[in-house]
């Protein structure tokens, strides 16, 4: 059973905050509704299911995806992080107002802004943006010049347009990815981006609650969180399956009968 407990937050309180504040507060809340939403994908999609090999391809291309949306919404977060809290007169503020906790994240955090970042990599050419036409070619070079076989050019389809994959895309883009990492396996340089992007995903989502945390204490005194809910049928995060292929009656091509 899910025990879901609500903190209130009085209007009247968060107008007492000032813009630097409150803008922080939620933008750090919204970054980490984001990285659980995304987090909470990328576990299910991972999760082990049908044994059919072309629906294991697809999916795990489709975990590709959500592992570039989430290091870009990561990095977003990072950068917020870095350019209205670390070294401003709000970071010096609430630094010492930060638990312990929230502390060690801070300053594991920290360590990322004074170097070249793959996340920053990622980001910009593969999870928020296009790759330029000269890095889409050299990926496509990459991709074309691997071990692959030829069911790696293709694309899937159904009468469903949701169930449409275009299957080379993804693998020239794994690879331009693997590149701008500096390795050559694409397999290796995603097991190394989940491995790096798990501990950042915790420390982004704790620094963020430290820092409301600190909010809450200097505006609200203690915080009281009530019970609300009591949710006995949660799903267990293994036990789900997010496969690509999905039975459905909607989103048919325009015109095709239903």
């Amino acid at each position: 059973m899910l025990k879901i407990a609500r903190i209130a937050l009085p209007k009247e309180q968060l107008k007492k905050l000032t813009a630097g504040e409150r803008s922080l507060f939620l933008l750090l809340g919204s970054a980490s509704n984001q990285i659980n939403a995304l987090w909470k994908l990328v576990v299910v999609a991972t999760n082990e299911g049908t044994k059919d090999p072309v629906e294991e391809k697809v999916s795990a291309a489709q975990t590709h995806i959500f592992v570039r949306l989430l290091i870009g919404i990561m990095r977003e977060a990072l950068k917020l992080i870095e350019k209205r809290f670390l070294g401003s007169p709000l970071g010096k503020e609430y630094v010492p107002r930060l638990s312990p906790q929230a502390t060690d994240a801070f300053n594991r955090l920290k360590k990322r802004f004074s170097t070249q970042d793959k996340l920053v990599v990622i980001r910009d050419n593969f999870g928020f943006h296009h790759p330029a036409l000269d890095d889409m070619e050299a990926a496509f070079q990459l991709a074309v010049n691997s071990d692959g076989d030829d069911t790696d050019w293709c694309m899937y389809l159904n009468d469903a347009l949701l169930n449409t994959f275009f299957f080379a895309s993804d693998f020239v883009l794994v690879h331009g990815m693997a590149n701008a990492m500096g390795e050559t396996d694409v397999n290796e340089a995603h097991r190394k981006l989940l491995g790096d992007i798990a501990p950042i995903a915790n420390d982004l989502s704790t620094f963020a609650f430290g820092f409301a945390e600190a909010i809450f204490i200097k505006y609200f005194g203690e915080l009281t969180a009530t019970v609300v809910a009591e949710i006995k049928d949660a799903p267990n995060i293994d036990d789900l399956r997010l496969p690509w292929f999905m039975e459905t009656t909607r989103f048919l091509p325009t015109g095709a009968p239903q």
